[in-house]
């Protein structure tokens, strides 16, 4: 009984901190997106779609961070409203006020496991899809006539004096495209989308037009007309992602980046457990104080766990830090201040005797 109170008290804390992240990122995340909706770079779906992966990528912090902070407030309304003294008075051991609350963080570490080593590079692979396929057509339905509006990350300008947006064509386009050192301009009476099925994208087809391809100092190299002409993405070699990467390939890589992501992936649920045994001491409250009392100190010391965790992360990318124990170090580090605070109650924060 005693134990499943203690989870709900924790947990009911939680949620709501949970809710109130996942608002806060996926307002965010809209704010950032919308820019590029604007610029005719997505249409609302794929801006939904990609507000969702973004959330879901981001999980993995959430989550933890959320326990963090609920462990505070519950066990916080407890010491505040003196039922944590009513129940230690009563016999109840610190320990297992402690071990519920471990027990607790290691269920939800599981779930941040799943989300960081699995699901967080499929939600990476599937935005840079969705990316890479909204930046392949022409977005007509945002356009507005009169405006260079920038593709594939620069790489591609169009401009059209009318859009038929019944029709879903443009009349007058100018299209300028690059790769390396090549620049090819394409002048056009009209343009429009055709679905490929091969790529599975929307992709731009003009009309009744010229091209030429050009050197940078301005010299043509070919010019000719054409009454149809479709541009498809650049032919590249498919570009390495190590976020999107699976965990089994990077375990298999040796680069230096792919260690560091790997290490990433793999502290995450260490640290959801020793945030959730850290978050104990700082819950410690007197009735005077309120639950509220710790929260700045316990923001200060996640935020600077955090940033610190992608500072030692760059650095064991750049050589800076030996791969080995890398981002270990920041678990060391963790584990070492919760066992101060935990094994050694008079240096914990708010503690009272």
């Amino acid at each position: 009984m005693l134990d499943r109170y203690l989870i709900r008290e924790v947990l009911k804390p939680s949620m709501v901190v949970c809710v109130l992240f996942i608002v806060l990122f996926a307002g965010y995340s809209w704010i950032i997106f919308l820019a590029k909706a604007v610029d005719a770079l997505l249409s609302t779906s794929m801006l939904l779609k990609l507000i969702v992966l973004k959330v879901g990528i981001a999980l993995e912090v959430l989550l933890p961070v959320s326990l963090y902070f609920g462990i505070i407030l519950g066990l916080g309304r407890l010491y505040a409203d003196s039922e944590m003294k009513a129940l230690l008075a009563s016999g109840v051991s610190p320990y297992r006020v402690m071990g519920t609350v471990g027990l607790l963080s290691a269920c939800v570490a599981i779930f941040v496991a799943l989300f960081s080593l699995y699901l967080r590079p499929l939600a990476y692979e599937e935005s840079y899809r969705v990316k890479t396929q909204s930046e392949a057509g022409l977005g007509i339905s945002h356009l507005e006539p009169g405006h260079f509006y920038d593709r594939r990350n620069g790489s591609l300008v169009l401009f059209a004096e009318e859009v038929d947006q019944q029709a879903r064509q443009l009349k007058q386009v100018f299209v300028q495209s690059e790769h390396g050192d090549k620049l090819r301009i394409i002048s056009a009476k009209r343009a429009g989308e055709q679905f490929h099925p091969e790529s599975g994208m929307s992709i731009p087809v003009l009309f009744d037009g010229f091209e030429y391809k050009l050197t940078r100092n301005g010299s043509i190299t070919h010019m000719s007309h054409f009454s149809q002409l479709s541009i498809f993405p650049q032919e590249t070699i498919a570009e390495y992602r190590r976020k999107a990467a699976s965990t089994h390939q990077l375990s298999l890589s040796d680069a230096r980046k792919d260690h560091a992501e790997l290490q990433w992936r793999l502290s995450t649920p260490f640290s959801t457990i020793l945030l959730g045994l850290l978050a104990i001491p700082l819950s410690r409250s007197s009735p005077r104080t309120g639950k509220y009392a710790k929260i700045f100190t316990a923001t200060v010391l996640f935020a600077v766990y955090y940033f610190v965790g992608l500072m030692v992360k760059t650095l064991v990318e750049q050589g800076t830090l030996p791969i080995f124990p890398g981002l270990w170090w920041m678990i060391i580090g963790l584990g070492a201040l919760v066992s101060i605070f935990v094994c050694f109650p008079k240096f914990s924060v708010g503690h009272h005797s």
